[in-house]
């Protein structure tokens, strides 16, 4: 197993998070990369050189050619979460992912994150570097015409996954005439172990336009760029006045408690799942306090950051697990955005449920419409339970204001199954209570 890289579970950018104005920023959907450069922690070779090993320098020079910056960095024992200003990258010691909105150019670090790769984890003086699952995804644009490189077109995109990844497949879900679709790429170079090889893996969305206002006003801040508190410009090694707000509307909107008040989970605090499949009894990482803005109770770290003059994102880790979960918002009127994303592993075992989760998320945002898209590869029965489970949804759902418009159901390859629900609210009011 890796140990942990950073001594300092804390980063952060305070004079870039202190002036950063999102004043033009719209487009809200994200482009999501996943490239699992190992098939497992263990699988890394040397233990002492995983890609959490690379210096955040040049995760920096990398994310550079995405047109995003980090804003600050919280750390783990098996995750570093880096929250960006546009959007989020999760570094684990096998594979990472990135999560870029706005008209970043997502694709175009591939190159140097191989060139990487090759040389601070494989130890290459060429840039061969082998991928054994990669998956790339993207909701349809709000403003297409807006974007760069090669994101104004899927075909575009692919033909340049292509040119990196092998055996690549691309898949179009949804009503294509419509403006709420959802595009996916997946591909990678397995062996025959590698291919038998089950992952447990799960990745959980909700995508979500036509936020309710009264719902979204908490996403507006009267914060300007470079304002900062008198109290913490004393102490800005506390963070950022962004993120401080950020905190606040956290905690404000109950973002910070989508996965309590489950059925399944009486306690207040949030076992991990996969916990009894991790040894991390005693002192030896010495992270005790991981983040003193977090109840040492809680099982989560929380990293958050309120944009000027509105937009919200946070990133969520366990200190226990791999679980992340990440929220975005743009809450303009006119092109309203709100994402929600998780690797919690859903089952028969876990203390929360996938569709309290969901509840909880749409009771936040209450929007007019929303596409949910769940990839997994349990390999253990849990995946058609929890396919069952989402699919039947439609009478609590009902409840809330919202029909069901579509349900694809794809069996791909290496093992996964994807299911994509679309709804839409029966009508305004029915969801703006």
């Amino acid at each position: 197993m890796v140990a942990p890289v950073y001594l300092e579970d804390t980063y952060i950018d305070s004079k870039l998070s202190n002036n950063l104005d999102s004043t033009f920023a719209f487009e809200g959907p994200e482009k999501l990369l996943e490239i699992w450069f190992f098939e497992s922690a263990n699988a890394v070779p040397d233990s002492s050189k995983s890609l959490r090993t690379i210096p955040i320098e040049q995760w920096v020079k990398i994310l550079d050619l995405v047109n995003c910056k980090i804003l600050s960095r919280k750390s783990s024992k098996l995750v570093d979460a880096y929250l960006l200003s546009e959007s989020s990258l999760f570094v684990f010691d096998h594979k990472i992912i990135l999560k870029t909105c706005g008209t970043t150019t997502t694709l175009a670090c591939i190159g140097e994150l191989f060139r990487t790769v090759s040389t601070y984890v494989l130890g290459n003086k060429h840039d061969e570097v082998r991928v054994p699952r990669v998956f790339y995804s993207r909701r349809s644009f709000m403003f297409p015409e807006k974007q760069k490189f090669v994101h104004r077109d899927w075909k575009n995109e692919v033909k340049l996954l292509d040119k990196y990844f092998v055996k690549g497949k691309s898949y179009v879900v949804g009503d294509f005439n419509s403006d709420d679709h959802w595009y996916l790429y997946m591909g990678g170079d397995q062996s025959s172990e590698e291919a038998d090889y089950c992952s447990d893996d799960q990745t959980f969305e909700i995508l979500m336009t036509q936020l309710n206002p009264n719902s979204s006003k908490i996403f507006h801040t009267e914060r300007k760029p470079g304002d900062i508190p008198e109290a913490e410009s004393e102490n800005l090694e506390g963070g950022s006045s962004g993120h401080h707000l950020g905190r606040e509307t956290m905690v404000q909107a109950q973002l910070d408690s989508i996965f309590k008040g489950d059925k399944k989970n009486e306690s207040s605090h949030l076992p991990s799942p996969g916990d009894s499949e991790i040894d991390f009894e005693g002192d030896n990482y010495g992270y005790h306090n991981l983040d003193k803005d977090s109840d040492e109770k809680s099982d989560l770290i929380h990293d958050v950051f309120s944009f000027t003059p509105c937009g919200y994102s946070s990133n969520s880790i366990s200190r226990k697990s791999d679980f992340y979960y990440t929220l975005h918002i743009t809450p303009e009127d006119g092109w309203s955005y709100a994402s929600f994303e998780t690797n919690y592993r859903f089952g028969k075992t876990s203390p929360v449920s996938i569709s309290s989760v969901l509840m909880s998320v749409l009771k936040i945002f209450k929007p007019g419409k929303f596409s949910l898209t769940l990839m997994t590869d349990s390999g253990d029965g849990d995946d058609n339970m929890i396919i069952h489970e989402l699919s039947s949804n439609a009478d609590d759902l009902k409840s809330l204001g919202y029909e069901k418009q579509e349900r694809v159901l794809h069996d791909l390859k290496k093992g996964y199954k994807l299911l994509y629900l679309n709804f839409s609210a029966l009508n305004t009011s029915s969801v703006s209570a």
